[in-house]
């Protein structure tokens, strides 16, 4: 009679041992469907798609069904902090579970995991080349790009789109990251064994999610031309122009000449020419409606300026052209507004003439070169600290050509591209 009358919980409380072990299966899986899709809701983030509804719940669903997930629609987080995470990716998956055998004591329970990726910065490039075909970084014959300590990034997704043109080019980078595929002499490389050309210290990176501009959202036309000067004569004493003002259509030559404007600085209406020596004192310069055009044997240098190409009156963008045997010497101010930024082209339209900085061994920039709508023809820059190029295209020209993120926080560039990737932190 105890038997009979035990017998059925005894049949019970087995059961339930039994389902238990298969819930705790069930669990098991399903927290690697949920790592899987919090991972590939983070690679989304890398690759700019934040939304939740379009991007990242979509992504995370399907890696979690391609993982045996068969519950309902996952519960994604982004950006998800804790005191573990800053800034991550969290995906909650959840199913019920009809009970069988246990069904006396538990008719259905609900199982659920919880994943969360975060992003890390795996590298930052000091040349960020955007264009999305053809080739985006071209390094041409008798040409080296040294980059020792920092990579070389582009989103094209051309077989060429990091290219050495011949065996008298080189690149030296800790790698080489891109949409598409890195060449030598028109040839894909293979990336477990790249040519001798290609000194890096880690494997390129192919294939890889397109890097982000990370000054899209603000070097904006309304922010890099708020409080530039629109009206005023500059006051001329001798060879030196000064205050909050419009200088019109300048031609500097045959002198020294210098700067000097009042916060928060000068307006060059018309486009500078020098073929002379000036001088900058520190401060803005937005120059409008035409290039800077350095002009052999000139001198340009200055200790802490921005210098802004912008659309004025006649709605002209204009271009950067220093010329071979040019003197230049320009250093970004390193606090401030414009903390770390040193040659800026307003991304307001495409101009018409690409930019050329061709200043060889003479030529020392020091920030940021943000041109991101052209193609830039580059050779100089020795002795670097500080030089990050963004752009649409680079050309690196017969010459060495030197870029580092090494001293940038020293010389107040904070924003800097970054090759991210993925790991699981919970």
């Amino acid at each position: 009679m105890i038997v009979a009358i035990t017998l059925p919980v005894l049949i019970g409380f087995g059961s339930l041992g039994a389902e238990t072990g298969l819930w705790y299966k069930i669990k098991r899986q399903s927290q690697s469907a949920a790592d899987a899709a919090a991972l590939s809701a983070a690679y989304e983030v890398i690759a700019g798609k934040t939304n939740l509804t379009s991007n990242l719940t979509p992504a995370a669903s399907e890696a979690a069904t391609q993982n045996g997930y068969t519950g309902t629609a996952p519960l994604v987080v982004h950006p998800y902090s804790d005191s573990i995470v800053k800034n991550g990716v969290a995906v909650t998956l959840q199913q019920t579970q009809p009970g069988l055998l246990a069904s006396l004591f538990l008719p259905s329970v609900t199982i659920a995991t919880k994943a969360v990726a975060v992003i890390k910065v795996l590298d930052n490039p000091c040349i960020l080349a955007l264009g999305t075909t053809g080739i985006d970084v071209n390094v041409i014959a008798a040409s080296s790009l040294y980059v020792p300590t920092c990579s070389v990034a582009a989103n094209s997704t051309s077989s060429s789109s990091i290219a050495i043109q011949s065996s008298t080019g080189s690149i030296t980078a800790t790698t080489l990251v891109t949409r598409g595929e890195v060449s030598f002499n028109g040839n894909p490389i293979n990336p477990a064994a790249p040519p001798p050309e290609f000194a890096l210290t880690s494997r390129p990176l192919i294939g890889v999610p397109s890097i982000a501009d990370p000054y899209a959202s603000r070097l904006t036309h309304a922010f890099l031309t708020s409080g530039m000067p629109t009206t005023g004569t500059c006051t001329q004493t001798g060879t030196t122009y000064s205050g909050r003002c419009v200088i019109a259509g300048t031609l500097l030559k045959s002198g020294t000449w210098t700067l000097s404007p009042s916060t928060p600085g000068m307006q060059i209406s018309g486009g500078l020419t020098v073929n002379g020596a000036v001088t900058l004192s520190p401060g803005t310069y937005w120059i409008t409606d035409g290039p800077l055009d350095l002009q052999a044997n000139a001198l340009l240098k200055c200790t802490s300026c921005t210098i802004i190409l912008t659309k004025g009156i006649a709605g002209i963008l204009g271009n950067v052209q220093i010329s071979s045997g040019t003197t230049v010497t320009l250093q970004a101010p390193n606090s401030g507004t414009f903390s770390g930024l040193l040659l800026i082209q307003d991304p307001v339209t495409t101009p018409s003439v690409t930019s050329v900085l061709d200043g060889g061994g003479n030529m020392k920039l020091t920030g940021l070169l943000y041109l991101p709508n052209t193609t830039v023809g580059f050779h100089g820059n020795p002795s670097a600290t500080c030089t990050v190029l963004i752009t649409q295209q680079v050309a690196i020209n017969v010459g060495n050509s030197t870029f580092t993120t090494s001293g940038c926080k020293k010389a107040g560039l904070t924003r800097l591209p970054a090759v991210n990737t993925v790991a699981l932190a919970e």
